[in-house]
């Protein structure tokens, strides 16, 4: 899908840390996912387990800080150019899309029937859809209802829910109310990048955000199987101040080539949606095709092996990115 006629509007006004970070997610994705199915791997290539916390467990937060992200600057511009009802329109048909196509790709079908299963694409677009009734209200306001969100998960817990939420993929529907939680929470942190106090949203209100998660986890553990409270917490903290640490090397110093010419991650951030429909057919090719179990080698090398080759489909995404955003090809919903 070539969309050179709308190139103006995808390259000018852009934030060139929003691509980076995104690329970043994407890039994490597809590492992490390329490890999923293999048990004999190291603890740390694997999300936690009932309790505790990998880094594999913020990749899924980064993603919804990069939809606060993305929503801050693409709302306000289709509010300037397109109007209010066509901009909320647009963000609505955008996060029913990530449903409907999320349900779509992970169809099971068994002996009862189809199954409909939850997974990011879902987490995405319900996290859009809590999150967009409250858009343009004050920052308080959307710390006040996603605090409202987050509790009301915390209460579910209590009940005999608990089991459905642990048992479901990223917490399944009840979960999403955590999720809408981080979406809500990063857009207030978002809010930053329309005005000139980037420094303080990003670093200091991440650092607020870590610290509560934290002290909270002394007496609530950290579960992301839970979506617990500390979990959302961290989450948002770290991915504030890592788009911190994105921003300050990108758009502060973006005077210095090595970030201002940046052509690894950028042009992924650029095609992440696209990307990360691609990731899943080589998903399916490294899993399927290539005969792990067989490898000749000592069961405690093979998880060797298997690193390099999600390292080796990290690339060959990334490379898939480059030669998109060289020819102009975006994919945007």
């Amino acid at each position: 899908m070539n969309e050179n006629d709308n190139t103006v509007s995808l390259e000018s006004n852009r934030f060139i840390s929003i691509d980076v970070f995104k690329g970043l997610a994407i890039a994490l994705m597809v590492f992490v996912n390329t490890l999923t199915p293999f048990d004999m791997l190291p603890a740390w290539t694997h999300h936690a387990g009932e309790y505790g916390l990998t880094y594999v467990d913020l990749v899924a937060p980064f993603f919804i800080f990069m939809l606060a992200l993305n929503f801050t600057v693409s709302f306000k511009r289709h509010l300037e150019s397109s109007g209010r009802r066509k901009a909320y329109l647009r963000h609505l048909r955008r996060y029913l899309i990530f449903i409907g196509i999320g349900l779509f790709m992970f169809i099971d079908v068994s002996e009862s029937g189809l199954v409909l299963r939850w997974g990011t694409l879902q987490v995405l677009g319900m996290s859009g859809l809590l999150f967009l009734p409250f858009a343009e209200v004050k920052s308080l306001i959307k710390l006040i209802v996603g605090s409202f969100y987050v509790i009301l998960h915390q209460l579910l817990l209590f009940t005999t829910l608990n089991s459905v939420i642990y048992d479901s993929i990223e917490g399944g529907i009840l979960g999403s109310l955590s999720w809408g939680a981080m979406m809500m929470f990063s857009a207030v942190i978002a809010e930053g990048l329309m005005k000139d106090i980037k420094w303080k949203h990003f670093l200091l209100v991440g650092l607020l955000f870590l610290i509560i998660g934290i002290i909270t986890s002394l007496f609530w553990g950290i579960s992301r199987g839970y979506m617990t409270l500390p979990y959302v917490f961290i989450s948002v903290g770290a991915s504030s101040i890592l788009y911190y640490v994105i921003y300050l090397l990108f758009e502060q110093r973006g005077r210095n080539p090595i970030f201002k010419n940046e052509k690894i991650l950028s042009p992924n951030g650029k095609n992440a949606f696209i990307l990360f429909l691609l990731h899943i057919i080589t998903l399916y090719f490294f899993y399927y095709l290539i005969p792990f179990s067989s490898i000749l080698l000592p069961q405690d090398m093979k998880w060797v092996v298997i690193i390099l080759v999600a390292l080796l489909n990290v690339s060959i995404i990334l490379l898939i990115g480059y030669f998109l955003d060289k020819k102009k090809i975006y994919l945007t919903i």
